[in-house]
């Protein structure tokens, strides 16, 4: 029996923020080690700027802060140049066991296989693994977005999580971030 529908028209910036909400649900501890080195590095640097290797510290260490996203921003342009330009429109079919993308090829997914649930301001994450998943826009479930909420934690025994952000990371953020282990691990109940 169907439970509810949803859709997503892609674009480029939709992509960039799959990619950026996946980078920061699963790499965080990456991207978090680079902005602690590169702060360490640009402090460093500004130490010692009479110097050579003072000038070259603050160097590497802006280039670090600065491509924070850039593993992110790669695989959105990555995804934009096999699209050509044509950014699909996809529409999402959930039943009991099984979820279906309408798409060009009507993929079938069951929840079992999905490892994470994600959700942020505007988006719900269905995510595959490191690299892959599914986005769907909250506006499309309009009054149905509690209830579908509900329902993919029921069905997936996963629980809704937030991506890390730097510019929200917090005590809270550390701790889930120690337990879930950099979002490798299932978040099952």
């Amino acid at each position: 029996m169907k439970r509810f529908t949803a859709r997503i028209h892609h674009t480029y910036d939709t992509i960039l923020r799959m990619c950026r909400t996946m980078d920061d649900t699963f790499c965080f501890k990456r991207k978090l080690m680079m902005a602690f080195g590169g702060m360490a590095l640009a402090v460093m640097g500004v130490w010692n700027i009479e110097s050579v290797a003072g000038i070259l510290m603050l160097m590497v260490g802006c280039w670090l802060l600065a491509s924070l996203n850039l593993p992110a921003k790669n695989q959105a342009d990555s995804i934009k140049k096999a699209l050509g330009g044509q950014y699909p429109q996809n529409g999402y079919e959930f039943y009991d066991k099984h979820f279906v993308l309408l798409a060009q090829n009507q993929d079938v997914v069951n929840y079992n296989k999905l490892t994470r649930l994600v959700e942020d301001e505007g988006f719900c994450y269905l995510c595959l693994n490191e690299q892959a998943g599914y986005m769907v826009d909250k506006l499309s479930l309009g009054e149905d977005l509690a209830k579908f909420m509900a329902f993919m934690e029921k069905a997936t025994g996963l629980h809704w999580v937030k991506p890390y952000r730097l510019s929200t990371f917090n005590l809270k953020a550390i701790l889930r971030l120690m337990s879930d282990g950099d979002g490798k691990k299932s978040q099952r109940k």
